[in-house]
């Protein structure tokens, strides 16, 4: 375990190679790309988020940890049923990447619940779905298979965020929750905030069969063939009902469900593990 970590910082500090990902440029309005940085920890970067040099984000797929069968191989979840100390040592590579003196996670429920870490705040964090911090190094975790991850930066403010959304959280707007916080707790114009929303369930496989009885008529118009909804379009709308930028939201445009890359609950009929997608400031300028 030493060894693999003493490795990759030595590798972080050699190869700083990065390559764009062909197919990964979201649809209109807006022109950015994801990249990949061939690490041995795989992970991709919204290029919105790469502009800040005080801060550090990354979108993780499920390779290079040590969890096996199902949960092969960077689980980062101990409430799936994988080997508590594989995933221990999952995190610890995760950590050891972001070059953070904490990460920050919960067991998350679906909710719009929203955790406000300071530099005080101690675990056991559980029922949060979303965190923000202005404190440097602490890493802000979120878990996905299928769901997504949104990466929110105020540079102005130096605030960040990190939110689980799945189409629950569509529904109770955990999106808009977050910002409204960010405006009432640091003073974040939402005019300032970039978003990246991670690799998450595509249109293509967004199908909600009940969904006149789960989702508001409000959702009703996103919804592309029969049962299937658009949900990168429908967090990309919520975050611009809030005052965010169209052209400072990046989307992925990589569906998990078909991208095997990353874990998918959907795909994997429950038993997988899940990815992870984290943000967390440094002290630089």
């Amino acid at each position: 375990m030493l060894e693999l970590i003493g490795r990759l910082t030595q590798w972080l500090e050699c190869h700083p190679h990065t390559v764009e990902v062909a197919g990964s440029n979201p649809a209109p309005p807006t022109n950015l790309f994801m990249l990949f940085h061939e690490t041995p920890l795989p992970v991709f970067q919204f290029s919105c988020l790469s502009q800040f040099s005080f801060l550090k984000h990354a979108v993780f797929t499920r390779k290079g940890g040590y969890s096996q069968g199902a949960y092969s191989s960077l689980n980062l979840s101990f409430d799936v049923g994988d080997n508590p100390e594989a995933v221990k040592k999952n995190l610890e590579l995760v950590k050891t990447y972001m070059g953070a003196k904490r990460i920050v996670w919960s067991r998350q429920i679906h909710d719009k619940n929203i955790l406000i870490v300071q530099d005080d705040t101690l675990p056991p964090f559980k029922g949060y779905d979303a965190f923000i911090t202005s404190c440097s190094y602490t890493a802000l975790l979120v878990k996905l298979a299928d769901c997504q991850g949104i990466l929110l930066c105020d540079p102005e403010r130096r605030v960040i965020a990190a939110i689980h959304c799945g189409w629950r959280g569509n529904v109770c707007n955990i999106i808009g929750a977050t910002i409204e916080e960010m405006q009432d707790k640091f003073g974040s114009a939402p005019s300032d905030i970039w978003a990246g929303i991670s690799p998450s369930l595509g249109p293509c496989c967004g199908e909600i069969k009940d969904y006149k009885t789960l989702l508001p008529v409000s959702l009703w118009p996103y919804k592309i063939k029969e049962h299937c909804f658009d949900w990168w379009v429908i967090s990309h709308d919520q975050l611009v009902a809030t005052g965010v930028p169209s052209n400072h939201i990046e989307i992925a445009h990589i569906c998990t469900v078909c991208d095997k890359r990353f874990f998918s609950y959907r795909r994997d009929r429950k038993k997988t593990g899940r990815f992870g997608a984290v943000i967390m400031l440094t002290n630089k300028k």
